[in-house]
């Protein structure tokens, strides 16, 4: 198998975990791949994409709340009147 081979299968089981839902451990179990093999290749997909941005644009939202998206895809949906420092700690990664 060649290099690009492994790394389109390495993204492929990467997104297919991530479109399951299941746990790290649980896909690893019904898809027979090993559990450090599977944390491995997420980590070296992280690591590869951190040249992007900490965080994703979000344009267009209500002026009475504050959206916060993280890299990972997970968004936050706060009222406009948060503690400036509960919005601090939401924001530093």
């Amino acid at each position: 198998m060649t290099l690009q081979e492994r790394k389109s299968k390495r993204i492929a089981v990467i997104a297919d975990w991530q479109a399951s839902g299941l746990s790290q451990i649980e896909y690893a179990r019904t898809h027979d791949v090993k559990i450090s093999t599977l944390r491995y290749w997420i980590s070296r997909q992280r690591h590869a994409t951190d040249d992007q941005p900490a965080f994703i644009e979000v344009s267009g939202f209500d002026n009475r709340v504050i959206h916060i998206r993280y890299p990972h895809g997970v968004e936050l949906v706060l009222p406009a009147q948060v503690p400036a420092g509960l919005l601090k700690s939401l924001i530093h990664i």
